[in-house]
């Protein structure tokens, strides 16, 4: 699988706002390094289009949220948290990426 790092790597969005890498739709994974070996993001796109878990961390490593995308669109739950470790909120899409709940956490 190919992988892409957003700080180094020359990612564009094509006309059709799909992610292109050397000007193609892009297939693998896309990440973001705070520091080599220390992620702030993940994600995996499908022929340009997020397709896959995303993850994003805190910069002390602590998850900040996780989620699925399916062709682009958001699914199932994408859940967040506080910089402390608290849950701050989850928030439900249905299968074509509509809203359908959100619930929030002080």
């Amino acid at each position: 699988m190919q992988r892409i790092d957003l700080n180094s790597d020359a990612g564009t969005i094509g006309h059709d706002l799909r992610l292109e890498y050397c000007g193609e739709p892009f297939t693998g994974e896309v990440v973001e390094e705070l520091a080599p070996g220390q992620l702030l993001s993940q994600e995996f796109y499908v022929d340009g289009l997020p397709h896959g878990s995303v993850r994003e961390w805190w910069p002390d490593g602590r998850l900040k949220s996780e989620g699925e995308n399916y062709r682009g669109r958001p699914c199932g739950v994408l859940r967040r948290w506080h910089p402390d470790g608290r849950p701050a909120d989850a928030v439900l899409f249905d299968g074509n990426g509509a809203l359908l709940t959100t619930r929030e956490w002080g």
